[in-house]
């Protein structure tokens, strides 16, 4: 049963639908389940229907949506009185439903995906390729090396979608019936913290590399009061945007006060940033 539901799950995208969302994919992925709990056709039509209201998750993270389901479908089908059980399930459903999603999006979309990115620049300029920063270089480059850029941050994502994918579904299904199932499966606000740490580290050494090859290019590798500078405005900016969020301001004032110092720092002192680098 497990099995069948954590491979269902890679599809629980394919019938999104803008009436009802993932209502379509979470029943597809709640069917094995269901089939195991209710031999009888009617009870496992009517258990069906019961899923395909509206629902919506972070896709990763609806495993532990799914473990929850199955486990309150499989007592309510014990108990003596089922409709005590089956009435509490929307509810549970939906708490876990709008969680799960703040969680995945944060982890997902905010940290891992951008990682996938740096990762792969940070994989080609270890193997001695810049072409993604001196676009007109002619120089002979592996095809090996091309790909193992993109397939080292696809692994990497893929590695945190399939581990979460599983062990959502057993911790689910082990706390099935709470409205926070799950929730204290892994310290996610630690996890958050660093990955963004990690984030920021990887975001470092890129610009660093990137302006490093770039005076080294231009002829300015001396430690020179310009590659002071060069290198110093984008610390700088990296600074200010970690300053911003640490104090719990959103992105959009971290990049009000970006255009704020920006504008002050090349006024004041006349700086001319395209000639400064170009």
């Amino acid at each position: 049963m497990f099995l069948r539901m954590f491979f269902r799950s890679f599809f629980i995208q394919a019938g999104w639908n803008y009436e009802r969302f993932q209502n379509l994919g979470f029943a597809f992925c709640m069917q094995p389940a269901l089939e195991k709990i209710h031999a009888d056709r009617e009870k496992l039509k009517a258990a069906l229907l019961r899923h395909l209201q509206l629902f919506n998750t972070q896709p990763y993270m609806a495993s532990f949506v799914l473990g929850n389901m199955a486990s309150l479908e499989e007592r309510a089908a014990a108990s003596p009185d089922p409709e005590a059980l089956l009435k509490v399930l929307p509810g549970v459903k939906q708490a876990l439903g709008s969680s799960y999603a703040s969680i995945g999006d944060r982890i997902f979309w905010g940290r891992l995906k951008p990682m996938t990115t740096q990762l792969c620049l940070l994989v080609w300029a270890a193997g001695g390729y810049y072409g993604w920063l001196f676009t007109g270089l002619d120089t002979p480059v592996s095809m090996a090396l091309l790909l193992a850029g993109p397939l080292t941050g696809i692994v990497f994502y893929s590695a945190f979608a399939v581990y979460w994918r599983w062990r959502g579904l057993k911790a689910g299904y082990a706390c099935g019936g709470e409205a926070s199932c799950g929730l204290n499966s892994a310290d996610w606000p630690g996890l958050t913290r660093l990955l963004s740490t990690a984030g920021f580290l990887m975001s470092l050494a890129i610009v660093l590399l990137a302006f490093g090859l770039l005076a080294a290019l231009n002829g300015g590798a001396g430690f020179t009061g310009g590659l002071v500078l060069k290198i110093g405005l984008p610390l700088a900016v990296l600074a200010l945007h970690r300053a911003a969020r640490a104090l719990g301001r959103s992105v959009f004032f971290a990049a009000g006060l970006l255009l704020a110092a920006s504008v002050l720092v090349f006024s004041v002192f006349g700086l001319r940033p395209f000639k400064l680098y170009l």
